[in-house]
């Protein structure tokens, strides 16, 4: 009965990794990169990823500490489907008393397809580095 068991338990083991290594690839590529404003990392943007159609943006990140970001579209980090965007960034801040973003701290400069003129071309590779974008709060 032991010896049962336990290959019972091997076999589960074996099996579930194996389904899991056997897991398709989704197609994305991961992109990372940092922000700085006014030649500053910033902590807290919010960055969209718009496909050049008119769909909603799917992809998008925030930046952490250093300004440091990767985009995400289904799980954190994953990266976005290789094509063109247009990159839009807002850095709002929370209120804590309306528990919300508020205000754009880049002034809306970037903060519509319209408005931003940084378009980025993710090229079907392992990884797209987006290197440092430098944002301005004034003209």
């Amino acid at each position: 009965m032991k010896a049962f068991l336990v290959f019972s338990l091997a076999s589960f083991t074996v099996g579930f990794v194996g389904c899991r290594s056997k897991q398709t690839d989704d197609g994305l590529v991961p992109v990372r990169g940092v922000v700085t404003v006014d030649g500053e990392p910033a902590v807290g943007v919010v960055i969209e990823l718009h496909p050049e159609s008119d769909g909603p943006a799917l992809s998008k990140g925030v930046t952490s500490d250093g300004g440091m970001f990767e985009i995400s579209t289904h799980r954190q980090g994953d990266g976005v489907v290789p094509g063109v965007y247009d990159v839009t960034f807002v850095w709002s801040e929370f209120n804590v008393v309306s528990r919300s973003q508020e205000g754009d701290r880049l002034n809306g400069r970037y903060a519509t397809k319209k408005a931003t003129s940084i378009q980025w071309n993710v090229p079907d590779q392992s990884l797209f580095d987006a290197g440092t974008i430098e944002l301005t709060t004034t003209d």
